[in-house]
């Protein structure tokens, strides 16, 4: 496997695998937050192949973290996410 690079601004991924054909590599974060980024345009499931190759060509002209305004959290809320909850 050669290093194939997300075409997304600003993402520097070179270890991608998915390949759409018209808009070139996509990596697995991108993919992630091309998700979110649907939910945040209430874009539903019922659209056309064609509208949503359209929508990821939009979305990959965006810079990488447009999208991700997730909550910050420091070290120890990090963890404490994933710690084992009585």
């Amino acid at each position: 496997m050669g290093v194939m690079s997300c075409r997304r601004k600003d993402c520097e991924s070179i270890m991608c695998d998915l390949y759409v054909d018209g808009v070139g590599y996509v990596c697995a974060d991108c993919q992630s937050e091309f998700k979110e980024y649907l939910k945040s345009q209430n874009i539903v499931d019922e659209v056309s192949d064609g509208e949503m190759k359209r929508y990821l060509e939009k979305f990959m002209d965006t810079r990488k973290h447009d999208y991700t305004q997730g909550p910050k959290v420091n070290v120890d809320s990090f963890f404490a996410m994933y710690r084992k909850r009585d």
